[in-house]
Protein backbone atom coordinates (compact mmCIF):
# COMPACT_ATOMS: atom_id res chain seq x y z
CA UNK A 1 0.00 0.00 0.00
CA UNK A 2 1.31 3.57 -1.16
CA UNK A 3 0.68 6.57 1.38
CA UNK A 4 -0.48 9.47 -0.17
CA UNK A 5 1.91 12.28 -0.57
CA UNK A 6 0.37 15.35 1.52
CA UNK A 7 2.46 18.02 -0.06
CA UNK A 8 1.39 20.36 -2.49
CA UNK A 9 2.87 20.60 -6.03
CA UNK A 10 3.92 24.52 -5.01
CA UNK A 11 5.93 22.59 -2.12
CA UNK A 12 7.80 20.47 -4.05
CA UNK A 13 9.31 23.15 -6.12
CA UNK A 14 10.22 24.66 -3.09
CA UNK A 15 12.01 22.06 -1.82
CA UNK A 16 13.65 21.54 -5.16
CA UNK A 17 14.71 25.19 -5.56
CA UNK A 18 16.87 24.98 -2.02
CA UNK A 19 18.10 21.65 -3.28
CA UNK A 20 19.26 23.61 -6.67
CA UNK A 21 20.82 26.38 -4.63
CA UNK A 22 22.73 24.29 -2.06
CA UNK A 23 24.19 22.94 -4.94
CA UNK A 24 25.40 25.89 -7.45
CA UNK A 25 26.80 27.35 -4.01
CA UNK A 26 28.14 24.51 -2.81
CA UNK A 27 28.63 23.38 1.25
CA UNK A 28 31.94 25.02 1.79
CA UNK A 29 34.03 28.15 0.18
CA UNK A 30 37.61 27.71 -1.13
CA UNK A 31 39.98 28.44 1.79
CA UNK A 32 41.38 32.17 1.05
CA UNK A 33 45.04 32.54 -0.25
CA UNK A 34 47.09 33.93 1.80
CA UNK A 35 48.68 37.51 0.75
CA UNK A 36 51.82 37.37 -1.12
CA UNK A 37 53.55 39.65 1.51
CA UNK A 38 52.72 40.70 5.19
CA UNK A 39 51.42 43.83 6.23
CA UNK A 40 53.93 45.21 7.66
CA UNK A 41 55.80 44.60 3.97
CA UNK A 42 53.13 46.29 2.29
CA UNK A 43 53.17 49.24 4.18
CA UNK A 44 56.86 49.64 3.59
CA UNK A 45 56.54 49.50 0.11
CA UNK A 46 53.86 51.57 -0.04
CA UNK A 47 55.99 54.36 2.14
CA UNK A 48 58.75 53.76 -0.72
CA UNK A 49 56.28 54.27 -3.45
CA UNK A 50 54.72 57.42 -1.74
CA UNK A 51 58.00 58.86 -2.04
CA UNK A 52 59.35 58.34 -5.36
CA UNK A 53 56.12 59.52 -6.88
CA UNK A 54 55.97 62.71 -4.64
CA UNK A 55 59.34 63.77 -6.27
CA UNK A 56 57.70 63.65 -9.34
CA UNK A 57 55.54 66.58 -8.34
CA UNK A 58 55.81 70.16 -9.42
CA UNK A 59 59.36 69.46 -11.71
CA UNK A 60 59.70 69.34 -15.21
CA UNK A 61 59.72 65.42 -16.72
CA UNK A 62 61.75 66.53 -19.23
CA UNK A 63 64.51 68.15 -17.86
CA UNK A 64 68.04 67.64 -17.44
CA UNK A 65 67.97 69.03 -13.72
CA UNK A 66 65.24 66.64 -13.24
CA UNK A 67 67.13 63.62 -14.58
CA UNK A 68 70.26 64.37 -12.54
CA UNK A 69 68.50 64.01 -9.47
CA UNK A 70 70.10 61.57 -7.25
CA UNK A 71 67.65 60.69 -5.25
CA UNK A 72 65.39 59.44 -7.73
CA UNK A 73 68.20 56.87 -9.15
CA UNK A 74 67.80 55.50 -6.16
CA UNK A 75 64.61 53.80 -6.91
CA UNK A 76 66.36 51.77 -9.79
CA UNK A 77 68.63 48.65 -10.35
CA UNK A 78 70.70 50.54 -12.91
CA UNK A 79 71.96 53.64 -14.39
CA UNK A 80 70.46 51.87 -17.93
CA UNK A 81 67.27 51.15 -15.81
CA UNK A 82 66.74 54.93 -14.67
CA UNK A 83 67.44 55.95 -18.25
CA UNK A 84 64.54 53.75 -19.72
CA UNK A 85 62.09 54.53 -17.12
CA UNK A 86 63.04 58.74 -17.60
CA UNK A 87 62.96 58.69 -21.56
CA UNK A 88 59.31 56.67 -21.10
CA UNK A 89 58.14 59.26 -18.79
CA UNK A 90 59.43 62.05 -20.40
CA UNK A 91 58.05 61.00 -23.63
CA UNK A 92 54.53 60.76 -21.87
CA UNK A 93 54.45 64.04 -20.83
CA UNK A 94 55.73 65.53 -23.88
CA UNK A 95 53.44 63.77 -25.91
CA UNK A 96 50.37 64.35 -23.76
CA UNK A 97 51.13 68.26 -23.92
CA UNK A 98 52.10 68.77 -20.24
CA UNK A 99 52.13 72.69 -20.15
CA UNK A 100 56.31 72.94 -19.14
CA UNK A 101 56.52 69.22 -18.90
CA UNK A 102 55.44 68.90 -15.45
CA UNK A 103 52.94 66.55 -13.23
CA UNK A 104 51.16 69.10 -10.63
CA UNK A 105 50.04 65.76 -9.05
CA UNK A 106 51.00 62.39 -9.27
CA UNK A 107 48.77 60.02 -7.30
CA UNK A 108 48.51 56.20 -7.05
CA UNK A 109 45.53 54.71 -7.72
CA UNK A 110 46.44 51.63 -6.68
CA UNK A 111 48.90 48.94 -6.12
CA UNK A 112 49.13 44.97 -6.34
CA UNK A 113 50.99 41.90 -5.51
CA UNK A 114 51.16 39.80 -8.49
CA UNK A 115 53.86 37.55 -6.42
CA UNK A 116 55.84 38.08 -2.81
CA UNK A 117 58.56 39.49 -5.25
CA UNK A 118 56.79 41.58 -8.11
CA UNK A 119 54.37 44.41 -7.45
CA UNK A 120 52.71 46.43 -10.18
CA UNK A 121 51.59 50.72 -9.03
CA UNK A 122 48.75 52.10 -11.29
CA UNK A 123 49.36 56.10 -11.15
CA UNK A 124 47.74 59.17 -12.48
CA UNK A 125 50.25 62.16 -13.38
CA UNK A 126 47.99 65.10 -13.87
CA UNK A 127 48.68 68.61 -15.35
CA UNK A 128 48.21 71.53 -17.11
CA UNK A 129 47.26 71.47 -20.91
CA UNK A 130 50.46 73.24 -22.56
CA UNK A 131 47.77 75.84 -24.13
CA UNK A 132 46.41 78.12 -21.64
CA UNK A 133 43.03 78.15 -23.13
CA UNK A 134 42.70 74.95 -22.39
CA UNK A 135 42.40 75.25 -18.59
CA UNK A 136 41.41 71.79 -18.12
CA UNK A 137 43.90 69.24 -16.86
CA UNK A 138 45.30 66.38 -18.38
CA UNK A 139 45.38 63.00 -16.83
CA UNK A 140 48.12 60.49 -17.59
CA UNK A 141 47.79 56.82 -16.69
CA UNK A 142 50.39 54.78 -16.36
CA UNK A 143 51.50 51.23 -14.79
CA UNK A 144 55.18 50.73 -13.36
CA UNK A 145 56.09 47.50 -12.13
CA UNK A 146 58.31 47.36 -9.27
CA UNK A 147 60.05 44.56 -8.51
CA UNK A 148 61.98 43.40 -5.03
CA UNK A 149 66.03 42.84 -5.65
CA UNK A 150 67.99 41.62 -2.72
CA UNK A 151 65.30 42.85 -0.05
CA UNK A 152 64.93 46.53 -1.81
CA UNK A 153 61.73 47.50 -4.01
CA UNK A 154 62.66 48.98 -7.46
CA UNK A 155 61.44 50.16 -11.11
CA UNK A 156 61.75 47.91 -13.39
CA UNK A 157 61.67 50.08 -16.78
CA UNK A 158 59.29 49.15 -20.15
CA UNK A 159 61.74 49.46 -23.16
CA UNK A 160 61.00 52.25 -25.57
Amino acid sequence: MTRPSNRTPRARIAILCVIGLLGCFGGAAPAPTPPPVSDEEAARFATRVQQFYTMLEGVSLPALMTFENPKLRGYFSSASAYADYYSALATLARQNTLRDGQANSVKVREFRFDSAEQAVVDVIVTGKHERELRFWDIDLERSDIWRRIDGVWVIVPEKL
